[in-house]
């Protein structure tokens, strides 16, 4: 399990080969175990999108070709919105959606599948309702974030330890 959380990272570029079903079904059963806050799991909810129209506005929703010509999707040819109902003061939906997102993230990666999060395209969304109305989300749901997942176009590599170090202080 470590190796997978070691090795898991974004993925900026993606062939054109579809994932399978089976791979898709592990991924977002991977999803639907994620601990969610106060177990409040109806609130949320998964859209798959493999959509070749759909996907190309989504992508075009705002123009990323000056910096990142393969943003905002990388060529992903499956799309992951996860969606939540928002409370009055939004707060834990986001810790959700996030826990939700790495752990489909940790479950490709196992299946040697590359994958990036994405917040940015998701919230440049909002700006298109539009867009968001091809989602079919149930009512009262909001597009948070996304993952994109599909075959690497550069090989996956193995860690067996963090390749990044992050600062700790401790109280004893």
């Amino acid at each position: 399990m470590l190796e997978t959380i070691f090795s898991r990272v974004s993925t900026r570029d993606f062939t054109d080969e579809e994932i399978s079903p089976e791979e898709l079904n592990q991924i977002l059963l991977a999803g639907m175990a994620a601990p969610v806050g106060r177990a409040k799991y109806d609130t949320l909810n998964l859209t798959v999108v493999t959509n070749a129209e759909l996907l190309k506005e989504i992508s075009n929703a705002e123009d990323y070709s000056g910096t990142r010509p393969r943003a905002p999707l990388y060529g992903a040819k499956t799309l992951i919105i996860v969606s939540s109902k928002l409370a009055d003061k939004p707060d834990i939906e986001y810790s959700n959606v996030g826990s939700i997102i790495q752990t489909m993230a940790l479950a490709a990666r196992e299946l040697n599948l590359g994958s990036i999060y994405l917040w940015t395209c998701i919230s440049t969304l909002k700006k298109h309702p539009e867009i968001v109305a091809k989602l079919d989300l149930p009512e009262g749901f909001t597009p948070i974030s996304a993952l994109g997942v599909g075959y690497s176009k550069t090989s996956l590599e193995t860690h067996t330890r963090p390749r990044h170090v992050i600062s700790v202080n401790r109280i004893n």
